[in-house]
């Protein structure tokens, strides 16, 4: 069996070749500064590494020459001469030798410290000084034999300078120098003429030849780099595919412009001469204004900051309404550093508008024709950028329909389409022409609006979409009605840059939503601190769902005739670390809106039937349901789980569900209701009175008890006419009906006893007991407690 070759780190790499040679201007060939351009740091990176590649020749013929001198000179220079200045030239060539060699193996240790060659240059050079030692300090102290053999080593380690270090022309250029001053000074030693002009002959040929191998390898290296940099641009050029007039652009490693083709700087209105060695900063947005605005401007920035490939990114053009299309890519050098960067670049300013091609078909909606996401975005930038330059200002509206999913699920997504692009001519319509409209998508539009930004003015072009959209429609035989909600968010008030405009205009939208389909509304900053402060504990809730820091506490329900305990309510607390206690009412919505309702929903009927199993059989629980939580048989399944895995008989499991249920799909909701039924727990109506109370809702549903909302209750207790009369109405019907009353948030004994008096069947509040964990409350009430301290979570909101 034969063994493998161990592979050889100074081997000839895969990219450095040879190629033609070619006239170098000799400031180019002698300079170390470290190179910007592309073409040159790749021609120095070669130059380096063929240099390091030759370290083991240059230290063998370093090594031999240092031994033979100091062996001939034992016994005439003094032995501790010989030994410093051997130990500081091997110790040099020994430092030289082991980081060529990390060089070579260790790819990341050649990252984090290329070889450099300006330190190359003096490291050589201090060698080539310690051969100055022996011409200039022993020469006259030893005998002819050593004097020859010291000239002779000087002649050799010359032709040594030749193989090895011309790759790197300064530096061979300072070692040939001062080995030929030293063997110059010895044939002047020596006296011997001959000797002197054949030193001065052979250091002027060693001089040019080491000049003609360095202009020769960097030409080579030079035309294999044009040749490789020929065919990346046809490379790029084929894969960008640019779109309209343009051309190509190269950067060098600081970002500075080495080359633009012609066609692209007249397109800039000024010559590529001009523009060469400016910063792609000061050549795109010299002001330092477009990248707040522009989101493909600060894209363009990041992408070149971090070495990040980019395709057909849009940017508008400093100073005008030209809009470009660049795309590029980071040259590497053989360690994979960025040493610059190639692109080609296209002016669509007009074809992304009204163009055929696929840059204007990125930029429209298929459906309607109208710009989409994207050339909305651009429209509002040209907006925000020309109301920097003092121009007219601008405004983003953004409007959602209303009840178009009733269209979808009822006459289907054809007619939906149909209706779509009707909404889209009115929209042009109704926003005037000066403003931009857009599809955004699904059923929501945006407007960018320009001119006059009066209150009375935005509100005026709100009002008439909103009057447009309200209008019916009539599709096919089909008459629809939709309507329109609209949020609002003004440029350079509500936000400097694009999608802080688009984000305003979302929360404005939101708000609206909240304030009634059908309107509008203004973004003012609040909304975006509540959105931040929802967020945020949308984030913290879901850590707390993982660390298990929600809990329950139970609060007692009471028989209002003997004070007995009946039933306990249990209800969600959450105890922020930072935060402190945080009210159902501002993390109830959260949980909703983040999709945790079921997890968690599920997660309290476990928790607290598993809590209930253990207490007196008398005593009922309560919790608290939401009309998320309704939608499908999931909720059903979950009860059905929970009471067979504790045991607790069906009917002490109270399901407390508001009003609010039933503003839906009454039929689905009423499904859903009924299998909770089946299972024997017992529903309960919450908040009676306090919404949209309907009758109809307690006969349909069949509830076991319903609740008297606590506004109600105080004032009934207060003599308040119109209460007192609420809560006869509600217990009459209650009794009426066969179904049990609670009168929610008794906080005093007077509270209590006016309930009592009026007939409520249980009572329920502070004045009983505030909601504790459960291993903080006995089994019964035995006598009716004082008020209670106020609960920091007395704000009940949502189903838990």
């Amino acid at each position: 069996m034969v063994a493998s070759a161990k592979p050889n780190p100074f081997r000839i790499r895969d990219h450095e070749l040879d190629s033609n040679a070619d006239r170098v201007p000799l400031r180019d060939l002698l300079s170390i500064a470290r190179p910007t351009e592309p073409r040159l740091v790749a021609i120095r990176q070669a130059q380096v590494e063929a240099l390091v590649r030759m370290v083991p020749v240059t230290l063998l013929g370093q090594f031999v020459a240092a031994t033979l001198v100091a062996a001939s000179l034992i016994g005439t220079i003094p032995a501790a001469q010989l030994l410093i200045w051997l130990g500081l030239a091997l110790g040099l060539c020994v430092m030289r030798g082991l980081r060529a060699y990390r060089l070579r193996v260790d790819i990341n240790y050649a990252r984090r410290r290329p070889a450099d060659a300006k330190a190359i240059t003096w490291v050589i050079t201090i060698l080539a000084m310690l051969w100055l030692v022996p011409p200039f300090v022993w020469f006259g102290q030893v005998d002819l034999a050593e004097k020859v053999i010291l000239f002779l080593v000087g002649m050799g380690l010359m032709s040594v300078g030749i193989v090895t270090l011309t790759t790197l022309p300064r530096a061979a250029l300072n070692y040939v120098l001062l080995l030929g001053a030293g063997n110059l000074s010895m044939a002047i030693q020596l006296g011997n003429l001959t000797l002197l002009g054949l030193a001065l002959l052979y250091g002027v040929t060693v001089i040019w030849i080491t000049l003609t191998v360095a202009r020769r390898f960097f030409a080579q290296v030079r035309s294999r780099y044009d040749l490789e940099e020929r065919g990346e641009l046809v490379s790029l050029l084929r894969e960008f595919e640019a779109s309209g007039s343009g051309g190509i652009w190269e950067l060098d490693a600081k970002l500075g412009l080495t080359h633009m083709s012609e066609e692209l700087a007249e397109k800039l209105g000024s010559s590529a001469a001009r523009l060469v060695g400016r910063s792609v900063y000061a050549l795109l947005d010299p002001q330092d204004q477009i990248a707040r605005v522009s989101e493909g401007m600060r894209t363009l920035f990041h992408h070149l900051e971090n070495g990040v490939p980019f395709r057909d990114l849009a940017v508008p053009a400093s100073g005008s309404k030209t809009w470009w299309s660049l795309s590029g890519k980071p040259v590497h050098d053989a360690l994979g550093a960025i040493i610059g960067w190639r692109g080609v670049g296209s002016d669509i300013t007009d074809v992304r508008l009204s163009g055929s091609d696929a840059i204007s078909a990125a930029r429209r909606d298929p459906l309607t024709g109208l710009a989409n996401r994207l050339l909305v975005r651009e429209h509002l930038e040209e907006a925000l950028l020309a109301q920097l330059d003092g121009q007219r200002a601008c405004s983003l509206f953004v409007v959602d329909l209303d009840r178009f999913k009733l269209v979808n699920d009822t006459l289907g997504h054809a007619v939906g389409d149909k209706l779509l692009c009707e909404v889209a001519r009115r929209l042009e319509r109704s926003a005037g022409p000066t403003s931009y409209v857009g599809r955004l998508g699904g059923d929501e539009f945006a407007v960018v609006v320009v001119g006059e930004q009066s209150d009375d003015r935005l509100a005026a072009v709100a009002r008439g979409i909103i009057v447009e959209l309200s209008h019916t429609f009539t599709i096919g035989i089909a008459r629809l009605h939709v309507g329109a909600t609209i949020g609002i968010a003004r440029g350079g008030i509500d936000g400097q840059a694009e999608e802080a405009l688009m984000r305003a205009a979302d929360l404005a939208l939101y708000q609206a939503k909240a304030q009634g389909r059908g309107g509008f509304a203004y973004f003012v900053p609040e909304m975006y601190l509540r959105a931040e402060n929802n967020r945020l504990l949308e984030n913290d809730v879901r850590a707390a769902l993982e660390d298990d820091c929600l809990s329950l506490s139970y609060q007692p329900i009471i028989d209002a005739a003997s004070g007995v305990l009946v039933g306990r309510e249990a209800l969600l607390r959450w105890n922020h670390p930072v935060r402190g206690p945080i009210p159902p009412d501002q993390f109830i919505p959260i949980i909703e809106d983040a999709g945790l309702i079921h997890q968690i929903g599920d997660w309290v009927i476990r928790e607290a039937c598993r809590e209930a199993s253990g207490w007196d059989p008398s005593i009922r629980i309560a919790v608290n349901i939401s009309a998320a939580q309704l939608s499908g048989s999931g909720l059903a399944e979950t009860v059905l789980g929970a009471l067979a895995a504790t045991g607790l008989a069906p009917e002490r499991l109270e399901l407390e569900v508001t009003e609010s249920i039933f503003l839906g799909d009454d039929l689905a909701t009423l499904a859903s209701l009924e299998r909770l039924r089946a299972l024997g727990a017992r529903l309960v109506l919450d908040d009676f009175g306090k919404g949209y109370s309907s009758f109809g809702y307690l006969s349909r549903a069949q509830f076991a008890k319903i609740k008297i909302e606590q506004m109600f209750v105080r004032g009934a207790a207060e003599g308040e006419r119109d209460c007192l009369a609420i809560v006869h109405a509600i217990i009459a019907l209650a009794r009426g009906l066969d179904i049990e009353t609670t009168a929610e948030g008794v906080e005093t004994e007077g509270q209590a006893a006016a309930m009592r008096a009026l007939g409520c069947d249980e009572l329920q509040g502070f004045h009983f007991g505030r909601p504790v964990p459960a291993g903080e409350f006995s089994g019964r009430i035995a006598t009716i407690p004082s008020a209670a301290a106020p609960d920091p979570f007395s704000a009940r909101a949502g189903p838990l």
